[in-house]
């Protein structure tokens, strides 16, 4: 049985819950000192992240120092995989910052491994800007195609999809349909893991056109394996799609399972806007989370 001793890992931390739009995070503060070693990272997230055993999250934010920004947003999903970007929960970090510093500041550079991130914070609103999205199929990465944005008919459960696919710090693949009357999650799980298509693997939106101004967004998520209430990057992504296909305006309201948020593609960069909640600080009390992490591997 592990134990926080064995583990190298202090025996209570100081943990910081968060959400953006139902898309949850547990953030722990690693600025003045590092609590979990990086070999331990993966196995730590899952157990304090399974929704039963632990505290329950889509992912874990471990903020550190940089020498390039403001901060350093080191992400990981509930699976224990590490991914580039989270555009929800880099927003749930600014606001993090923001109240450590009792809002003396309220814009951030922050380091991710997508790149440097600017985020604005406006109490429980903040705005990020998650770049330029990436079309090549190499870059996103996918199957070799010479279409930009990268498009392909595939069939996935006995019904014929287009999938579109772009990479906006992760990789995305996003599918126009007119409803959502059919299994998203097994659809979803099937293109996520069609290694033929996506080598490493692809988040899933699924998107219903309301307007030009309004879609409603609903998507499957790599290293969660599950649909989310909210994903940003995903919100992100689909949006810039629509609008390089002449589908939908440069502002747009994105409705998703947890709540609204604001898309706007301004000179090629994607910007996304949206409310952040702090749902609470709390210790962690890591004996007795580690007692069952040989049921979570």
């Amino acid at each position: 049985m592990q134990t926080s001793e064995n583990f190298n890992v202090p025996s209570i931390i100081r943990i910081t819950k968060m959400h953006g739009n139902g898309n949850d995070f547990i953030i722990i503060d690693e600025l003045n000192e590092t609590l979990i070693p990086e070999d331990k990272k993966p196995d730590f997230v899952k157990i304090i992240a399974h929704r039963k055993l632990g505290v329950g999250a889509d992912g874990v934010i471990f903020v550190q120092k940089s020498r390039l920004s403001d901060a350093k947003f080191r992400y990981f999903n509930s699976d224990g995989s590490e991914a580039e970007m989270c555009g929800n929960g880099i927003r749930c970090l600014a606001r993090y910052l923001a109240e450590k510093l009792k809002f003396s500041k309220n814009a951030f550079n922050i380091e991710t491994k997508a790149g440097i991130v600017k985020v604005e914070v406006k109490n429980e609103y903040t705005r990020v800007k998650l770049g330029k999205p990436r079309l090549s199929w190499t870059e996103i990465p996918a199957s070799k195609s010479n279409s930009i944005p990268w498009s392909k008919e595939i069939n996935v459960c006995s019904r014929n999809f287009k999938i579109y696919a772009l990479r906006l710090g992760v990789p995305h693949a996003v599918v126009i349909v007119d409803d959502f009357n059919f299994n998203l999650k097994n659809v979803g799980r099937k293109i996520r893991f069609d290694k033929q298509n996506f080598p490493e693997g692809t988040n899933v939106n699924f998107v219903k056109i309301i307007s030009k101004d309004i879609v409603f967004v609903k998507t499957y998520e790599r290293g969660v394996e599950d649909l989310t209430l909210s994903c940003g990057t995903g919100c992100g992504a689909t949006v810039y799609l629509l609008n390089r296909l002449n589908i939908t305006s440069n502002y747009v309201k994105v409705l998703t399972d947890g709540g609204e948020l604001y898309i706007e593609i301004k000179d090629d960069f994607v910007y996304l806007e949206g409310q952040v909640r702090k749902v609470f600080d709390g210790n962690l009390n890591v004996n007795e989370i580690l007692k069952d992490l040989e049921l979570v591997k």
